[in-house]
């Protein structure tokens, strides 16, 4: 497979090296079939040794959170059309040893603005890095039944800045996939902004659409049976984008 990366110096990890830090991981891996688990492993392959990986603050970053963090990603596009050509924009991975604090200006992409301050777990910069804090991530990973993952979370932010806006709604080829897209997110979203009901979807994406996207897609990938039985008109149109049905694997 070409490479989307431009091709580092770092000397390459065993490809059994590899699956087995991701099966470590990433639970989801023992439920994909093993032509899904085979491709997952390449695309790890390719993010571990080829995007740039910066540790903050003199944090000690190793394979193992590098296989971590770019298992998580792969999982995601792992059925795009474009695969790791989705991630092409993104200039590195800074992993944080915990809790992250930003302060100034962040472009959200489409000459858009907005001001961060405070304390942060991760954040995805339109065509720009991909922030982490470790001890979430590592947390996260191992308790998928919680329906939260930070990791899910950023790179799934970096799927809705392709076309170049931080909206919510990532690129569909097909206009009618795209309007039930809208209409389904439009209207989980008032609903979740209601509050009338308990959600599986936390409250947090209800602060705008593209924090509804990313936190639904935590949600769909980790607790995929408890969203399809809340929302199944959102769990379909995110098994039609990502391609892959978690709730009929688990």
């Amino acid at each position: 497979m070409p490479s989307p990366f431009r091709r580092r110096s770092r000397g390459r990890l065993p490809t059994d090296d590899v699956e087995r830090l991701v099966r470590r991981w990433l639970p989801a891996f023992r439920q994909l079939d093993h032509v899904d688990r085979a491709t997952l492993v390449e695309f790890t392959e390719v993010l571990v040794h080829e995007l740039r990986w910066e540790a903050s603050k003199g944090f000690a970053l190793d394979d193992g959170m590098r296989v971590a963090i770019a298992a998580h990603a792969a999982l995601l596009v792992l059925h795009l059309h474009d695969g790791l050509q989705s991630y092409i924009g993104i200039t590195s991975v800074i992993v944080h040893p915990t809790i992250i604090e930003i302060r100034g200006i962040t472009h959200v992409g489409g000459g858009m603005v907005t001001t961060s301050s405070g304390p942060l777990i991760g954040e995805a910069h339109h065509a720009g890095p991909v922030l982490v804090s470790w001890d979430a991530a590592a947390d996260h990973a191992l308790h998928p039944e919680r329906g939260e993952n930070v990791l899910l979370h950023e790179f799934a932010h970096r799927l809705d800045m392709i076309d170049g806006l931080s909206d919510g709604t990532p690129p569909f080829a097909d206009p009618l996939e795209l309007q039930r897209w809208v209409e389904v997110c439009s209207r989980s979203l008032r609903t979740l902004r209601e509050g009338a009901e308990p959600s599986v979807i936390r409250s947090y994406g209800a602060l705008n659409p593209a924090e509804f996207f990313a936190v639904a897609t935590e949600v769909f990938f980790t607790r995929g049976a408890a969203l399809r039985e809340e929302n199944p008109a959102l769990y379909d149109v995110l098994r039609i984008y990502y391609g892959q049905d978690p709730a009929r694997r688990a």
